[in-house]
């Protein structure tokens, strides 16, 4: 009881918005403890603890990101973690994203707190004291909402990674060996399960928040969650016609039925009441700081810090030490503002390949020449630069990260800002949406209900708002060239933000956008002045599509005596 009381007075709000490490479970082991569910103070403390468990969006692996295992980004550490992904070194006994564990100690965690707060009457209040009564039973309706929200999006972390996940809806007894008694359920019925609980906890949480309850779950975003659940449960991955593995997705029914779900779900969080908007600046929405945007559904609040800064900044720079660099295959992802595709075969293009592109690829991407930091010193990433090869720990791909980084700091001082991480904003909800209804209904069709807006018009909201000012998509575009160009908007407009990684799985692409070559450009300054752009391969990597899904870890199958069975190819 002593561990329970000094972590309950010294938990607070900023469990959430710090990357504390989950609370230890044990100390969340208090069912029968009244005193601790009859302080609502200390509920609140619980809740924060269980909090703590979402994922650390500035460092997925390690110091680096899974951004680095896909055709994001390479990762300019080599003995970072991360690497295990692109050698193809990952196995049941070893895999550096392995969320198995955290995640259902999270999951337990937030069902000891929904079912200790099952009982809570707060009679004593009931006529002494009827405002507080009232507003004591609104307010733990309100937590368990968000331990229900909690709850799905720690089992989305799994079914994402692994397929159907057993679903343990109940405490267990740590001195248990229950694992043996909850094999794994099939997909359907996961997404099934964490679409129910989304649904349960939008019926109890708020709409919004005032300042110091940022970063907490709102109706929306467990509308937002159901609406990722439901458009990655419409798409190919789990939807192979040939899948007989009910664990690894579908085995039959309406594909487009679920496309129009998915559709229904985002449509429903773009006109909830009230409104998300999107931000005014495209760059400001990664570094808001304690700010708040009405864009933003969902996200992590940190304090003051400058060590992401540290990582990521360009060596050659003062305390720079490089971190994740942007690879070419996302910088060359930005479309050319007057041709249209840009591509380095054409010679005003190479001569100048950052000229005429997408206004976000300069709020996104530090470039050669470019001007960055306090000081707005110009980049030097050609050969022999303060900030290109040959230096050590120089990017290997020709790019620096901007996105996230707080400019205005002196590092040299220890100056320091605080961050958030945004884990849904509105951006993604309209190109779920544009993906879904393209999928169902083509470019331009609509359908019953709320699905009065076409996919092409879902897509140019997010092209030609303010923040990025690109012109509109036209009409007479096939199906299939909206797809690619709807997977193209989401690759540059969510670069960084956690999405390209799963995206390219759930698409079916990932022996392409993960495996293959990862590009990057060489830079020689010319005796003129001017630069010579010759784009190249930095590294080939490792793609097996048995990778799709990620094996179960082996002493999970072990302790279960072989109830939960592993997935196919390991």
């Amino acid at each position: 009881m002593k561990n329970i009381k000094r972590v309950l007075f010294t938990v607070s709000i900023i469990t959430i918005i710090s990357a504390c490490k989950a609370t230890d479970p044990e100390n969340l082991t208090f069912i029968d403890d009244r005193e601790i569910y009859t302080n609502i103070t200390k509920i609140r403390s619980v809740l924060n603890g269980v909090y703590s468990g979402l994922p650390d969006g500035y460092g997925d692996i390690g110091a680096s990101w899974l951004a680095a295992a896909c055709d994001e980004a390479e990762e300019v550490n080599n003995a970072e973690n991360i690497q295990n992904f692109n050698i193809g070194n990952i196995t049941p006994f070893s895999n550096p994203d392995a969320v198995w564990d955290k995640s259902y100690e999270s999951i337990r965690n937030a069902k000891i707190f929904i079912q200790s707060t099952d009982t809570i009457t707060w009679k004593e209040y009931q006529y002494s004291n009827p405002t507080e009564y009232a507003s004591r039973i609104k307010l733990v309706g309100q937590y368990r909402g968000e331990a229900k929200f909690l709850t799905a999006f720690f089992y989305f972390e799994l079914v994402k990674r692994y397929g159907g996940v057993p679903i343990v809806d109940e405490v267990i007894n740590r001195d248990e060996e229950w694992i043996s008694r909850f094999p794994r359920r099939s997909f359907a019925d996961c997404v099934d399960f964490i679409v129910a609980k989304c649904d349960e906890a939008a019926a109890e949480l708020p709409s919004t928040y005032d300042t110091g309850n940022y970063g907490r779950a709102t109706k929306g975003a467990a509308m937002a969650l159901k609406a990722r659940m439901l458009l990655y449960a419409a798409s190919d991955l789990y939807n192979q016609p040939s899948n007989t593995d009910p664990l690894l997705g579908y085995v039959g029914g309406d594909r487009t039925a679920r496309w129009v779900k998915a559709a229904e779900a985002n449509r429903a969080v773009i006109t909830l009441t009230p409104a998300y908007a999107f931000h005014a600046n495209y760059q400001g929405i990664s570094t808001l700081g304690s700010t708040k945007s009405n864009e933003v559904i969902f996200e992590r609040r940190y304090g003051s810090s400058n060590s992401f800064e540290k990582e990521n900044t360009a060596i050659g720079f003062p305390l720079g030490q490089t971190g994740t660099c942007p690879s070419g295959n996302l910088v060359d992802a930005y479309e050319h503002t007057v041709d249209g595709d840009f591509d380095w075969s054409k010679p005003t293009h190479a001569a100048n390949p950052y000229a005429n592109r997408d206004p976000r690829l300069a709020k996104t991407v530090v470039v050669n020449a470019s001007k960055f930091g306090k000081t707005a010193a110009t980049v030097e990433l050609f050969y022999g630069g303060d900030n290109g090869k040959p230096r050590d720990r120089a990017s290997k791909t020709g790019y620096y990260l901007r996105k996230y980084l707080n400019e205005a700091l002196d590092l040299q001082l220890n100056e320091t800002s605080t961050k958030q991480w945004i884990y849904m904003r509105l951006g993604e909800i309209y190109l779920n949406y544009a993906e879904a209804m393209n999928e169902a209904y083509g470019p331009e069709g609509t359908g019953p209900g709320t699905l009065t807006v076409s996919a092409r018009s879902a897509l140019n909201s997010v092209r030609t708002r303010a923040a990025v000012g690109l012109k509109a998509i036209p009409a007479s575009q096939t199906q299939a060239k909206l797809r690619d160009l709807i997977r193209r908007e989401r690759q540059v407009e969510l670069a960084f933000e956690g999405h390209r990684y799963w995206d390219v799985r759930r698409w079916k692409i990932a022996d392409k956008a993960i495996g293959g070559p990862l590009k990057g450009v060489d830079i020689v300054k010319n005796t003129n002045g001017t630069f010579t752009y010759t784009p190249t391969m930095v590294e080939n990597r490792v793609w097996n599509d048995r990778l799709y899904f990620y094996p179960i870890p082996q002493v999970e199958i072990s302790k279960s005596g072989g109830v939960i069975v592993q997935n196919r190819g390991w």
